[in-house]
């Protein structure tokens, strides 16, 4: 289930916004996709707000403004085995925006952050789940190793949110 929020509602800083990145036609880039229709499958806070982002790059900056935390989840290539995950925090992904080498959808997405960084858009809170893909090629469907690891994510995500 979506929770749709209004802005009267909350305040920003108790509002969330988790959002998923990739291309479902590209194999295990569509991971993202795939976490967040895992995500609404599941009860979340009245101030969650769950979306797919596919591959916005320079629109991340108008996803991201007005949020007091927004948790990011993509295929990264990170030089490790297929499947596995990591949690950055807010430190590391302005680090990532900077050198712009981990995301499968740079330079977009890292220029995406860099340019809300620069606009003073960022929320006060952000977190980034990266995934190892296994294959990242035309084709539809997501390795079984990345699968149990969007799981993961999605079961670590809850017990954040």
């Amino acid at each position: 289930m979506v929770n749709q929020i209004g802005h009267g509602e909350f305040e920003c800083d108790d509002m969330t916004l988790v959002l998923g990145f990739g291309n479902p036609l590209h194999g295990d880039d569509g991971l993202g996709t795939y976490a967040i229709e895992k995500l609404m499958q599941n009860q979340l806070p009245p101030n969650v707000k769950v979306k797919d982002a596919g591959t916005p790059g320079f629109g991340l900056v108008s996803e991201l403004e007005g949020w007091g935390r927004v948790i990011l989840i993509d295929a990264m290539r990170m030089g490790q085995e297929s499947g596995t995950w990591r949690r950055f925090g807010p430190e590391d992904v302005r680090l990532l925006a900077a050198e712009g080498f981990l995301s499968l959808h740079q330079p977009g997405l890292a220029n995406g952050l860099a340019l809300a960084q620069a606009l003073d858009l960022l929320p006060d809170e952000i977190i980034f789940y990266g995934i190892e893909p296994a294959d990242t090629s035309l084709l539809e469907g997501i390795n079984p190793s990345v699968i149990n690891a969007v799981v993961e994510v999605v079961e670590n995500i809850i017990q954040e949110l």
